[in-house]
């Protein structure tokens, strides 16, 4: 799994998606490794937000 890429949808890593949203947006949210077809959206409509202003993909 791309370690630069929000979690993958669904209920198994929820409760594992704030820290891993933080540790991503301290290292400055990294570009993806590789592209990939399935969407990864951030959690929450604020984080995505954030992402995009800090200079997420």
């Amino acid at each position: 799994m791309d370690q630069n890429r929000p979690l993958p949808p669904g209920t198994a890593f929820d409760a594992y998606r704030e820290q891993d949203y933080e540790r991503r947006k301290a290292l400055g949210f990294p570009k993806p490794l590789y592209y990939s077809n399935i969407p990864t959206p951030e959690a929450t409509p604020e984080q995505q937000a954030e992402r995009e202003c800090i200079g997420g993909w």
